[in-house]
């Protein structure tokens, strides 16, 4: 009877529309099925060779959208800065040098790199502070009678979006946002857990984390799975870890965010100066902390990032908000760009675009369906950014997803989920030849997510598999 009335629905109202050669019993069954009883769904697929809708379903209806919201965000940075662009973080200093010793100050200049020291990039970890120190060797420097100042104030300090949930604050997912980034601005926290109900141990973190204060009340649980959290605010120096990790584990870890990269960073940089055998009398600062800017600078060293491209990839392969959020940052900061303008201006219906970040981590987000694939056709012809959505079956967040099925390596498409969320968006090869791009955006469904993705995987088949 369901399935009937929905049939109805297509048949008779203007929010579902069907083109050949589809065969309309997917969507049918799709949006039949239990675990969308209570669901709101925008779904649309856009024929690449005409650029016409041939298949929707509410796709005007905006909805919260998850990580697909980085289609956009990497589609709009890659459209205004190109693939080519690359993040500069210079290093200059002021004062004199006399006698080999420098009187006066370094300064890390930010730039809003998200990779620097980034575990997703080719180079070491260290390696920037290798080319820093030649830097500071090139100029006959031996010694500094000074500090060394990292210039994080490019974002200014909000840190993170007023958008987001509380609770996720803390965790390495919702790491701040600075003009000076490193290590991903990710710790790693390592515990060793006992008997069930016993308070679990602190071994290390790293990076070290000497200003920070952890209030450890993690238990160790009764099961083998992991409910623990971390929360903590932007510039605290005291962490809260709590919930319960697997019994009986030597080591277990967990990822936070590094509540401030930027002095992190100049304790780092001052320490590898020191021990390679360049004193500095002065102290390790930032410029939230001392307002100090540098006077006649001279460059002692540029840092130069990977290309936008990779860190496009990056971005949506692995789903990191951190270079998401960076981007967002950099396009609405020092390119003074509104997306939702920006979209508008090429013609398109950014009303539907409800955007507060650049990852989807925030719930007040929302997109249609049919704005995603407006955008994806746009993109459709620019290689960076069809090569930055990672293959269904085969890589990222998608390698299990279409897995062993006719679709496995004929999508590219970026997911996204969130408490109650379940989003796609990419492009889809049928037939050898012909090119889709299609989004689908599942709100409030009920019921296990794994259930749900069968129900959208047999959807997906049902109608672009070969015939």
């Amino acid at each position: 009877m369901y399935r009937l009335l929905i049939s109805l629905i297509c048949l008779f109202t203007g929010n579902y529309v069907f083109g050949a050669p589809f065969n309309p019993e997917a969507l049918v069954n799709f949006l039949g099925a239990d675990c969308l009883k209570h669901a709101e769904v925008s779904f649309n697929v856009v024929d690449l060779s005409t650029g016409k809708s041939c298949i929707s379903w509410d796709e005007k209806h905006s909805l919260t959208p998850a990580s697909t919201m980085k289609v956009i965000t990497t589609a709009t940075a890659l459209d205004v800065l190109g693939g080519n662009f690359q993040y500069e973080t210079e290093i200059v200093y002021d004062g004199e040098i006399r006698d080999s010793v420098l009187r006066g100050n370094i300064y890390v200049k930010g730039a809003g790199d998200p990779t620097l020291g980034s575990e997703y990039m080719e180079k070491g970890r260290t390696d920037f502070l290798r080319d820093w120190l030649n830097g500071v060797r090139r100029a006959g420097i031996k010694g500094v009678i000074g500090n060394v100042v990292v210039l994080d104030n490019l974002f200014g300090y909000e840190g993170v979006s007023p958008r987001w949930v509380l609770e996720d604050l803390g965790n390495y997912y919702a790491a701040g946002i600075y003009g000076v980034s490193v290590f991903d601005n990710l710790y790693r926290i390592y515990l060793q857990s006992f008997t069930p109900g016993k308070e679990t141990t602190i071994l290390r973190t790293d990076p070290e984390m000497p200003a920070v204060t952890f209030r450890n009340e993690i238990k160790s649980g009764v099961i083998d799975a992991d409910s623990s959290a971390i929360f903590g605010l932007p510039f605290s120096s005291e962490r809260r870890l709590y919930g319960s990790i697997p019994p009986r584990r030597a080591t277990f870890m967990l990822k936070g965010d590094i509540p401030d990269p930027g002095l992190l960073l100049a304790n780092c940089f001052i320490k590898y100066l020191r021990t390679s055998g360049v004193p500095v009398s002065g102290e390790a600062t930032t410029y939230r902390l001392s307002s100090q800017t540098p006077a006649r600078e001279q460059q002692l060293a540029v840092t130069r990032s990977e290309p936008l491209a990779t860190i496009a990839r990056v971005t949506n392969v692995k789903s990191n908000n951190h270079y998401a959020e960076h981007l967002y940052q950099h396009l609405k900061t020092v390119d003074g760009i509104s997306i939702p303008d920006f979209w508008k201006k090429k013609q398109m219906d950014a009303s539907a675009l409800f955007m507060y970040d650049g990852s989807g981590l925030s719930p007040s987000n929302a997109v249609s369906a049919e704005f995603l694939t407006d955008i994806l056709v746009y993109m459709s012809d620019n290689p960076a950014f069809y090569q930055s959505l990672p293959v269904a079956g085969k890589e990222g967040t998608v390698a299990s997803f279409l897995k062993n099925t006719s679709l496995m390596g004929k999508v590219h498409l970026k997911s996204g989920s969130i408490a109650n969320v379940q989003a796609y968006a990419g492009y889809v090869e049928r037939g050898g030849q012909q090119r889709y791009a299609f989004a689908i955006i599942v709100n409030n469904f009920t019921g296990k997510r794994a259930v749900l993705r069968k129900h959208l995987e047999r959807l997906l088949v049902g109608l672009f598999a070969d015939n």
